[in-house]
């Protein structure tokens, strides 16, 4: 088994992402487009990320730098808690690097960085269909889910999914 670190994803990890996205079968739309459509938003997204602090995503990579999986936050002010809440959009493992660490290692960083940041708290929403779900990971890193809270969204245009 290689040994996994976590970096800043750069733009040239869009490609890559992308194929994760594409192995786990998140979008039958998205994979029926060609890479490079795919690849080129996520590119955009990481340039524009390089000059926002508010955002950031950080990649797992394997001993030949080979990204396996990622996370993106997004550290956003709450007037309310009068703090920082760190919002984890997404956590993707490629599926051949399953087991070995990356989730966790990737959601390791994101915490370590909040408390850095002097977040209050930092978020995540987890699908109860999904495996990372069913078998606690969220739980077993030390969050807690908030059973008065429901998650709605608002679209602008139609999801990938």
């Amino acid at each position: 088994m290689s040994k996994l670190k976590v970096r800043k994803a750069m733009v040239t990890d869009a490609g890559a992402m992308a194929e994760i996205l594409r192995e786990i079968g998140w979008s039958e739309r998205r994979n029926s487009l060609p890479l490079g459509e795919v690849t080129g938003p996520i590119a955009s997204l990481l340039e524009r990320f390089e000059r926002d602090d508010g955002h950031e995503v950080f990649v797992a990579v394997d001993e030949g730098d080979g990204v396996v999986g990622f996370v993106n936050v997004h550290w956003v002010p709450f007037i309310m808690l009068g703090a920082l809440e760190g919002y984890v959009s997404d956590v993707f493992v490629s599926p051949s690097a399953g087991g070995r660490g990356a989730g966790s290692s990737l959601v390791k960083r994101v915490m370590e960085e909040g408390k850095k940041r002097g977040c209050m708290r930092l978020m995540v929403t987890n699908g109860r269909d999904k495996p990372s779900y069913k078998r606690g990971f969220y739980r077993k890193l030390g969050w807690t889910e908030r059973p008065q809270v429901v998650n709605f969204v608002y679209y602008y245009t139609e999801p990938w999914s």
